[in-house]
Protein backbone atom coordinates (compact mmCIF):
# COMPACT_ATOMS: atom_id res chain seq x y z
CA UNK A 1 0.00 0.00 0.00
CA UNK A 2 2.85 2.15 0.61
CA UNK A 3 4.45 1.53 -2.10
CA UNK A 4 1.33 2.15 -4.57
CA UNK A 5 0.99 5.40 -2.90
CA UNK A 6 4.16 6.77 -3.48
CA UNK A 7 3.79 5.91 -7.16
CA UNK A 8 0.12 7.45 -7.13
CA UNK A 9 1.84 10.67 -5.98
CA UNK A 10 4.87 11.05 -8.28
CA UNK A 11 2.59 10.10 -11.26
CA UNK A 12 0.63 13.43 -10.15
CA UNK A 13 3.72 15.45 -10.31
CA UNK A 14 5.14 14.49 -13.83
CA UNK A 15 1.58 14.85 -15.25
CA UNK A 16 1.67 18.65 -14.04
CA UNK A 17 5.44 18.73 -15.17
CA UNK A 18 4.00 17.68 -18.38
CA UNK A 19 1.51 20.58 -18.67
CA UNK A 20 4.08 22.79 -17.76
CA UNK A 21 6.80 22.09 -20.22
CA UNK A 22 4.04 21.99 -23.18
CA UNK A 23 2.42 25.59 -22.20
CA UNK A 24 6.15 26.85 -22.67
CA UNK A 25 7.21 24.90 -25.62
CA UNK A 26 3.77 26.11 -27.23
CA UNK A 27 4.69 29.72 -26.62
CA UNK A 28 8.31 29.37 -27.65
CA UNK A 29 6.85 28.08 -31.06
CA UNK A 30 4.20 31.01 -30.85
CA UNK A 31 7.39 33.66 -30.92
CA UNK A 32 9.39 31.42 -33.32
CA UNK A 33 6.75 31.89 -35.37
CA UNK A 34 5.81 35.50 -35.00
CA UNK A 35 9.56 35.92 -35.46
CA UNK A 36 9.25 34.29 -38.92
CA UNK A 37 6.09 36.08 -39.75
CA UNK A 38 7.53 39.48 -38.94
CA UNK A 39 10.64 38.40 -41.46
CA UNK A 40 8.58 37.09 -44.18
CA UNK A 41 6.19 40.54 -43.84
CA UNK A 42 7.56 44.26 -43.55
CA UNK A 43 5.47 46.96 -42.50
CA UNK A 44 5.66 50.30 -43.70
CA UNK A 45 4.66 53.84 -42.58
CA UNK A 46 4.67 56.86 -43.35
CA UNK A 47 5.09 60.93 -41.86
CA UNK A 48 2.28 63.50 -42.85
CA UNK A 49 4.41 64.98 -45.08
CA UNK A 50 6.19 62.28 -46.86
CA UNK A 51 5.19 60.34 -49.58
CA UNK A 52 6.66 56.39 -50.10
CA UNK A 53 7.41 54.52 -53.04
CA UNK A 54 7.21 50.53 -52.66
CA UNK A 55 9.65 48.96 -54.32
CA UNK A 56 9.76 45.07 -54.38
CA UNK A 57 13.21 43.19 -53.42
CA UNK A 58 12.53 39.47 -52.89
CA UNK A 59 14.05 36.90 -53.53
CA UNK A 60 11.69 35.41 -56.14
CA UNK A 61 10.44 38.89 -57.92
CA UNK A 62 12.59 42.18 -59.38
CA UNK A 63 13.39 45.15 -57.58
CA UNK A 64 10.57 47.02 -59.38
CA UNK A 65 8.08 49.86 -58.17
CA UNK A 66 4.87 48.40 -56.89
CA UNK A 67 2.98 51.19 -55.39
CA UNK A 68 2.76 54.31 -53.32
CA UNK A 69 2.65 54.54 -49.65
CA UNK A 70 -0.20 57.31 -49.07
CA UNK A 71 1.30 60.00 -46.64
CA UNK A 72 0.57 59.72 -42.94
CA UNK A 73 -0.21 55.37 -43.18
CA UNK A 74 0.99 53.63 -40.84
CA UNK A 75 2.01 49.46 -40.76
CA UNK A 76 1.32 48.84 -44.26
CA UNK A 77 1.99 45.74 -45.17
CA UNK A 78 4.38 44.94 -47.79
CA UNK A 79 6.41 42.03 -48.80
CA UNK A 80 9.72 40.25 -47.85
CA UNK A 81 12.75 42.47 -48.38
CA UNK A 82 10.59 44.93 -50.02
CA UNK A 83 11.88 48.68 -49.76
CA UNK A 84 9.95 51.94 -49.16
CA UNK A 85 11.75 55.49 -50.28
CA UNK A 86 9.70 58.34 -48.51
CA UNK A 87 10.10 61.95 -50.24
CA UNK A 88 8.93 64.96 -48.98
CA UNK A 89 5.67 66.34 -50.38
CA UNK A 90 5.43 69.89 -48.14
CA UNK A 91 6.35 72.90 -49.53
CA UNK A 92 10.61 73.15 -49.97
CA UNK A 93 12.74 75.91 -50.39
CA UNK A 94 16.47 76.66 -52.08
CA UNK A 95 17.72 79.51 -51.04
CA UNK A 96 21.33 81.40 -52.08
CA UNK A 97 22.47 84.61 -49.79
CA UNK A 98 20.47 83.68 -46.60
CA UNK A 99 19.58 81.25 -43.42
CA UNK A 100 17.09 78.41 -43.68
CA UNK A 101 16.43 74.75 -44.85
CA UNK A 102 18.13 73.50 -47.63
CA UNK A 103 20.44 76.69 -48.04
CA UNK A 104 23.14 77.01 -50.29
CA UNK A 105 26.31 77.26 -48.48
CA UNK A 106 27.21 80.09 -51.56
CA UNK A 107 26.26 83.62 -50.78
CA UNK A 108 25.44 84.58 -54.01
CA UNK A 109 25.18 84.07 -57.66
CA UNK A 110 27.76 86.52 -59.74
CA UNK A 111 27.07 87.26 -62.87
CA UNK A 112 28.38 90.06 -64.91
CA UNK A 113 25.85 92.97 -66.86
CA UNK A 114 25.81 94.09 -70.14
CA UNK A 115 28.52 96.97 -69.40
CA UNK A 116 30.22 94.55 -67.67
CA UNK A 117 30.17 95.19 -64.27
CA UNK A 118 30.31 91.68 -61.90
CA UNK A 119 27.25 92.28 -59.86
CA UNK A 120 26.22 89.23 -56.75
CA UNK A 121 22.27 88.30 -56.85
CA UNK A 122 20.66 86.38 -53.88
CA UNK A 123 17.87 83.69 -55.45
CA UNK A 124 14.76 82.04 -53.63
CA UNK A 125 12.99 79.18 -54.90
CA UNK A 126 9.78 77.65 -53.21
CA UNK A 127 8.35 74.24 -54.82
CA UNK A 128 6.74 71.27 -54.17
CA UNK A 129 7.46 67.40 -55.63
CA UNK A 130 5.32 66.52 -58.63
CA UNK A 131 2.93 63.29 -56.94
CA UNK A 132 2.16 61.57 -59.70
CA UNK A 133 3.35 58.55 -59.08
CA UNK A 134 4.85 57.59 -62.53
CA UNK A 135 6.55 61.27 -62.48
CA UNK A 136 7.58 60.36 -58.57
CA UNK A 137 8.79 56.53 -59.49
CA UNK A 138 10.61 58.17 -62.49
CA UNK A 139 12.38 60.77 -60.70
CA UNK A 140 13.72 58.33 -57.97
CA UNK A 141 14.83 56.13 -60.36
CA UNK A 142 16.69 58.60 -62.22
CA UNK A 143 17.70 61.45 -59.36
CA UNK A 144 16.78 60.02 -56.13
CA UNK A 145 18.91 56.81 -56.11
CA UNK A 146 22.07 58.64 -57.50
CA UNK A 147 22.03 61.10 -55.01
CA UNK A 148 20.11 59.26 -51.83
CA UNK A 149 17.35 62.24 -52.40
CA UNK A 150 14.89 60.12 -50.03
CA UNK A 151 17.07 61.40 -46.96
CA UNK A 152 17.70 65.01 -45.59
CA UNK A 153 21.32 65.25 -46.62
CA UNK A 154 20.97 63.47 -49.77
CA UNK A 155 17.60 65.83 -51.17
CA UNK A 156 20.29 68.95 -50.35
CA UNK A 157 23.15 67.09 -52.57
CA UNK A 158 20.58 67.00 -54.75
CA UNK A 159 19.31 70.24 -54.87
CA UNK A 160 22.89 71.40 -55.18
CA UNK A 161 23.72 69.19 -58.25
CA UNK A 162 20.72 70.00 -60.34
CA UNK A 163 19.47 73.41 -58.86
CA UNK A 164 22.39 75.41 -58.85
CA UNK A 165 23.76 75.06 -61.93
CA UNK A 166 20.61 76.08 -63.94
CA UNK A 167 20.09 78.93 -61.37
CA UNK A 168 23.48 80.17 -62.42
CA UNK A 169 22.93 79.79 -66.19
CA UNK A 170 19.54 81.16 -66.38
CA UNK A 171 21.05 84.47 -64.17
CA UNK A 172 23.90 84.81 -66.05
CA UNK A 173 21.88 84.27 -69.66
CA UNK A 174 19.71 87.34 -68.83
CA UNK A 175 21.69 89.98 -66.82
CA UNK A 176 23.75 90.46 -70.11
CA UNK A 177 20.87 92.45 -71.45
CA UNK A 178 20.68 95.13 -69.29
CA UNK A 179 23.15 97.80 -67.55
CA UNK A 180 24.14 96.96 -63.69
CA UNK A 181 22.70 100.65 -62.32
CA UNK A 182 19.24 98.98 -64.25
CA UNK A 183 19.20 96.54 -62.05
CA UNK A 184 20.38 97.83 -59.03
CA UNK A 185 17.98 101.31 -58.57
CA UNK A 186 15.18 100.69 -61.41
CA UNK A 187 12.51 98.82 -60.26
CA UNK A 188 10.89 97.76 -63.57
CA UNK A 189 14.04 96.54 -65.09
CA UNK A 190 14.86 94.31 -61.89
CA UNK A 191 10.93 92.97 -62.56
CA UNK A 192 11.51 92.61 -65.51
CA UNK A 193 14.88 90.76 -65.09
CA UNK A 194 13.01 88.34 -62.96
CA UNK A 195 10.78 87.41 -64.90
CA UNK A 196 12.83 86.39 -67.68
CA UNK A 197 15.73 84.72 -65.42
CA UNK A 198 12.24 82.68 -63.87
CA UNK A 199 11.10 81.83 -67.57
CA UNK A 200 14.85 80.71 -68.45
CA UNK A 201 15.38 78.56 -65.40
CA UNK A 202 11.86 76.79 -65.51
CA UNK A 203 13.63 76.20 -69.14
CA UNK A 204 16.32 74.20 -68.14
CA UNK A 205 15.76 72.01 -64.87
CA UNK A 206 13.70 69.95 -66.55
CA UNK A 207 16.29 69.06 -69.20
CA UNK A 208 18.54 69.18 -66.68
CA UNK A 209 16.86 66.53 -64.29
CA UNK A 210 15.33 65.09 -67.20
CA UNK A 211 11.29 65.37 -66.89
CA UNK A 212 8.63 67.73 -64.91
CA UNK A 213 9.63 66.50 -61.25
CA UNK A 214 8.62 69.49 -59.41
CA UNK A 215 6.01 71.94 -59.36
CA UNK A 216 4.96 74.98 -57.59
CA UNK A 217 4.58 75.96 -53.87
CA UNK A 218 0.26 75.93 -53.94
CA UNK A 219 0.91 72.58 -55.96
CA UNK A 220 -1.29 69.91 -53.25
CA UNK A 221 -1.15 66.63 -55.49
CA UNK A 222 -5.05 67.48 -56.52
CA UNK A 223 -4.54 70.86 -58.88
CA UNK A 224 -2.26 71.65 -61.60
CA UNK A 225 1.55 71.38 -61.00
CA UNK A 226 2.06 75.22 -61.89
CA UNK A 227 5.52 76.98 -61.94
CA UNK A 228 8.25 77.29 -59.13
CA UNK A 229 8.49 80.47 -57.31
CA UNK A 230 11.58 82.36 -58.39
CA UNK A 231 12.27 85.27 -56.27
CA UNK A 232 15.89 87.24 -57.42
CA UNK A 233 16.93 89.68 -55.02
CA UNK A 234 18.25 93.48 -56.02
CA UNK A 235 21.79 92.48 -57.95
CA UNK A 236 24.89 94.48 -56.49
CA UNK A 237 28.38 95.47 -57.62
CA UNK A 238 30.99 92.88 -56.16
CA UNK A 239 33.12 96.46 -56.03
CA UNK A 240 31.71 98.69 -53.89
CA UNK A 241 33.68 101.34 -54.92
CA UNK A 242 30.79 101.81 -57.60
CA UNK A 243 28.34 102.13 -55.40
CA UNK A 244 30.27 104.99 -53.64
CA UNK A 245 30.39 106.80 -57.01
CA UNK A 246 27.26 105.94 -58.32
CA UNK A 247 25.50 107.56 -54.77
CA UNK A 248 28.45 110.23 -54.81
CA UNK A 249 26.89 111.24 -58.53
CA UNK A 250 23.52 110.74 -57.44
CA UNK A 251 23.93 113.78 -54.49
CA UNK A 252 25.64 115.38 -57.19
CA UNK A 253 23.05 115.71 -59.38
CA UNK A 254 20.25 115.99 -56.51
CA UNK A 255 22.59 119.45 -55.39
CA UNK A 256 22.67 120.80 -59.24
CA UNK A 257 18.51 119.98 -59.12
CA UNK A 258 18.04 121.92 -56.14
CA UNK A 259 19.95 124.78 -57.15
CA UNK A 260 18.48 125.16 -60.64
CA UNK A 261 15.19 125.10 -58.70
CA UNK A 262 16.94 127.98 -56.39
CA UNK A 263 17.89 129.65 -59.40
CA UNK A 264 14.51 129.77 -60.94
CA UNK A 265 12.65 130.89 -58.40
CA UNK A 266 15.19 133.74 -57.71
CA UNK A 267 14.40 134.49 -61.55
CA UNK A 268 10.92 134.80 -61.16
CA UNK A 269 11.26 137.09 -57.87
CA UNK A 270 13.45 139.33 -59.56
CA UNK A 271 10.71 139.17 -62.93
CA UNK A 272 7.93 140.37 -60.66
CA UNK A 273 10.38 143.49 -59.09
CA UNK A 274 11.00 144.47 -62.31
CA UNK A 275 7.14 145.00 -63.11
CA UNK A 276 7.11 146.58 -60.01
CA UNK A 277 9.07 148.67 -60.05
CA UNK A 278 8.14 149.85 -63.44
CA UNK A 279 4.58 150.46 -62.08
CA UNK A 280 5.56 152.37 -58.76
CA UNK A 281 8.88 153.50 -59.62
CA UNK A 282 11.79 153.20 -57.72
CA UNK A 283 10.99 154.69 -54.37
CA UNK A 284 7.35 153.68 -54.91
CA UNK A 285 8.26 149.79 -54.66
CA UNK A 286 10.65 150.47 -51.63
CA UNK A 287 7.99 152.68 -49.86
CA UNK A 288 5.26 148.92 -50.66
CA UNK A 289 7.92 147.10 -49.69
CA UNK A 290 8.86 148.13 -45.80
CA UNK A 291 4.94 148.97 -45.99
CA UNK A 292 4.58 145.19 -46.20
CA UNK A 293 7.11 144.17 -44.26
CA UNK A 294 5.78 145.93 -40.96
CA UNK A 295 8.85 148.59 -40.59
CA UNK A 296 5.94 151.71 -41.88
CA UNK A 297 2.51 151.94 -40.54
CA UNK A 298 -0.10 154.12 -41.64
CA UNK A 299 -3.57 154.68 -41.69
CA UNK A 300 -5.99 156.43 -44.52
CA UNK A 301 -7.68 159.55 -43.41
CA UNK A 302 -9.93 161.09 -45.28
CA UNK A 303 -10.28 164.86 -45.35
CA UNK A 304 -12.19 167.14 -42.72
CA UNK A 305 -12.06 164.68 -40.24
CA UNK A 306 -10.95 165.67 -36.56
CA UNK A 307 -7.84 163.72 -36.30
CA UNK A 308 -5.09 164.77 -33.78
CA UNK A 309 -1.69 163.40 -35.49
CA UNK A 310 1.29 163.11 -33.01
CA UNK A 311 4.19 165.31 -33.73
CA UNK A 312 7.07 163.52 -35.97
CA UNK A 313 4.48 161.06 -37.52
CA UNK A 314 5.01 160.93 -41.45
CA UNK A 315 1.71 162.20 -43.52
CA UNK A 316 1.57 161.39 -47.14
CA UNK A 317 -0.20 164.84 -48.78
CA UNK A 318 -3.62 164.16 -49.65
CA UNK A 319 -5.13 162.58 -52.82
CA UNK A 320 -4.97 165.14 -55.94
CA UNK A 321 -2.51 167.37 -54.54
Amino acid sequence: MAKLGTTTVQSSIKGRGGAKGKLIGGGIVVVLLLIVIFNIFNFASTDANRIGLHYGGGVIEDKKFKSVIPPGSTNKLIGPGDTVYDYPIDQRSYIIGGAGADTDSADEVTVVSKDNVRLGVRVQVYFTLNRDKNVLASFHERIGLKTNAYTERGWNDMLQSYFRPQIDRALSAVATNYAWAELYNNEAKKAEFQTAASKEFTRLLPAAVGGDYFCGPSYNGGNNCGELSFTVQKPTPLDKGIIDGLEAKQRAELAKATQEQTNQRVNVELQSVQKQVAMLGAQGYLLKTAIESGKIQFMVIPQGTNVSIPPGAATLPPAGR
